[in-house]
């Protein structure tokens, strides 16, 4: 029995830094929530450890965890394990199993060091903009500091030109280390006092924080006409950034899996307080599918996009990875 190829970081990151392979990582998520919504993707319960009131360490602000999520696509050549570590205090870290459907057998191990995971999380805040953004957008918010707001702004340059943004972040050291290096690469950035200057000077904000309380929508629930807030950093029980009364005010609310969003996303606080009702939320796959959901022109729709990660995510961009490392050299 042949032993497992095994591909270091290194390996793994020549691969995923061109333009081409973000372009493809986006339209592999796009075909991979149609599948789900036509039930050809299956995936495990997933595990959660670290979660509160038993955390790894004893410290202050303690926001990690470990995330694992399993998954597959009826009639393709793998299923996936993926392993993530992440939040203070940990250093993000993790690994992606790639095993055989016929054979059941360990092919692969991608040891990203939770890469992957940050790639595939971003390539859906891009589908969300791509969809649902604004036609122009003339400035982006970003809520949080963190290795994934990096990510989001990066992979939102696949789908839109704007490079004007605005942050906020609750540790000024982390909003000045995140303006020096994002300025460098060429953006525009500057920090806004309150989070809900995003709310009024924005087009399209991403949160971006492991918060158990409101963060956006505390002290106004007045918008910018045609915003689009994507939600990312509610992906636990107990997790949310939004006040549930501006969840409410949404004209639409689209989640990645309307299920996984209401155990572990961030409409469970909206849904669970009366805010809003579960039978509102479009999934994802449902709104790729019908084109008359899309943001068009003139749309002034107040829009929220919610993804808690589904391991569809993980079987697509470790198999664009493999892809990738098994190409001959000469290709």
């Amino acid at each position: 029995m042949a032993a497992p190829s095994i591909y270091s970081l290194e390996e793994i990151e020549r691969v995923v830094t061109s333009d081409e392979f973000q372009k493809a990582l986006i339209e592999g998520i796009k075909s991979g929530f149609v599948a789900l919504e036509n039930g050809l993707f299956f995936a495990a319960p997933i595990q959660t450890l670290g979660l509160p009131p038993f955390p790894f360490a004893d410290v202050n602000d303690y926001a990690a965890q470990t995330c694992i999520k399993t998954g597959y696509f009826k009639g393709q050549e793998h299923f996936v394990v993926k392993v993530a570590s992440g939040g203070y205090p940990l250093e993000n870290s993790g690994l992606m199993e790639i095993f055989s459907q016929k054979t059941g057998r360990l092919e692969a191990l991608l040891m990203d060091n939770g890469v992957l995971t940050e790639l595939r999380t971003a390539a859906v805040g891009a589908v969300a903009a791509k969809l649902l953004g604004p036609k122009k957008i003339e400035t982006i918010g970003i809520l949080g500091t963190g290795v994934q707001a990096r990510y989001q702004l990066e992979m939102l340059s696949a789908v839109t030109d704007c490079k004007s943004v605005l942050v906020w972040g609750r540790t000024p050291s982390k909003v000045s280390a995140l303006l020096n290096e994002m300025n460098w690469k060429g953006w525009h950035i500057n920090s806004v006092e309150s989070p809900d200057n995003l709310l009024a000077e924005c087009d399209l904000i991403v949160t971006t924080t492991c918060s158990r309380e409101a963060i956006l929508g505390k002290t106004t629930l007045d918008t910018r006409k045609g915003l689009l807030i994507t939600c990312i950093g509610a992906d636990a029980p107990g997790k949310y950034e939004l006040n549930p009364a501006l969840v409410a005010k949404a004209d639409m609310l689209v989640a990645d899996t309307t299920s996984q969003s209401l155990e572990r996303g961030e409409f469970q606080k909206a849904v669970a307080d009366n805010f809003v009702k579960s039978e509102t939320i479009i999934s994802l796959g449902k709104l790729i599918k019908e084109e008359h959901l899309h943001r068009q022109h003139g749309d002034d729709r107040f829009i929220i996009f919610d993804s808690s990660g589904v391991a569809l995510q993980d079987c697509v961009i470790s198999s664009l990875v493999v892809q990738q490392l098994r190409r001959p050299a000469e290709d």
